[in-house]
């Protein structure tokens, strides 16, 4: 087209050149002016055209950009929620183990309560699983959209609301049957005065009521305050606390204090590059430190966070 247009100019001159020996220049220029003029003005329309289609093709990449980036932070999300369940089923499979190999030392009061505790195992596992169903399946159904890049802001959205509803639902279950398990824990310590004569020396259940205390805490410190009984589950360890220490008892307190090489623990280390260069903080529980009329019973088990 714009070679076109440049050659009309010199045809226009050419024709008017020979013209001037047979025919007048006038008739003949006005014609080719006119359409010199239209082919003009169908230039400057083909010039709008593509600017517009420029401008059009550069907001879809901004589209396209914006998408890609809301899905990159949507998929962070899911993969974060799938190591926390991860992480919340080791922790449960663990306590599960323990808690079967110390209940067979445990007097007759201890053992009158295995099933009940044993069927709160199970119960946290098929919630779980339900739960872990469900989460799955709305990551599955969001990114299979995404996929076929039918998603928009909403659907994200709606897909965000359902994961954070199923990882509440998930922590609302778990505080629902630890508040069980507490009313339990109650009535055990409330015999182990009655069986301190028979048992003078045997602290089995108190290190396990501690285990169960302390796996509490580390569960309701990851969880928001505003799930459903959070607030009871929390009174409730600490009445248990405070039982514990009238039946001379005492659970140290170490998380999210600073470690050092004196400490009489087993620590598990880990690098986090977010710490200050040479910090080294507790940041996980396996076992609490058990201390019965100021003497140790039980040395602590934890996750120390270093970055050396």
């Amino acid at each position: 087209m714009k070679k076109q247009l440049l050659l009309l100019p010199l045809l226009i001159l050419a024709m008017s050149g020979t013209s001037h020996a047979s025919t007048p220049p006038h008739k003949d220029i006005v014609p080719l002016e006119a359409q010199y003029k239209a082919l003009k003005q169908e230039q400057t329309r083909l010039k709008q055209n593509i600017s517009t289609l420029q401008l059009k093709n550069h907001k879809q990449e901004e589209n396209l950009q914006r998408l890609q980036k809301e899905k990159n932070r949507l998929q962070q999300t899911v993969d974060s929620l799938c190591r926390e369940y991860n992480e919340l089923k080791a922790e449960q499979v663990n306590d599960r183990d323990n808690f079967n190999k110390e209940i067979e030392q445990t007097n007759q009061t201890v053992q009158e309560n295995h099933s009940i505790l044993t069927s709160r195992t199970w119960w946290i596992s098929i919630v779980g699983f339900v739960l872990l169903l469900i989460v799955f399946a709305a990551a599955y159904y969001l990114l299979k959209r995404l996929r076929n890049e039918k998603n928009s802001i909403n659907e994200v959205r709606k897909a965000q609301e359902a994961l954070r509803s199923a990882q509440n639902s998930m922590q609302e279950e778990s505080v629902k049957l630890d508040n069980k398990l507490i009313e339990i824990m109650e009535k055990q310590i409330g015999n182990m005065k009655t069986s301190s004569t028979d048992s003078a020396n045997d602290h089995s259940l108190a290190l396990k009521v501690a285990d169960e205390i302390t796996r509490m805490e580390i569960n309701l410190s990851r969880m928001d305050s505003s799930i459903k009984g959070y607030k009871q589950l929390l009174k409730a360890i600490q009445h248990i606390k405070d039982n514990f220490r009238a039946n001379g008892y005492e659970i140290v307190e170490m998380l999210g204090k600073p470690y050092n090489e004196g400490m009489k623990v087993i620590a598990n280390f880990v690098p986090d590059e977010n710490l200050e260069h040479g910090k080294q903080i507790i940041t996980g529980i396996i076992k609490p430190q058990i201390n019965y009329n100021g003497k140790m019973i039980q040395a602590a088990q934890i996750t120390v966070s270093q970055n050396i």
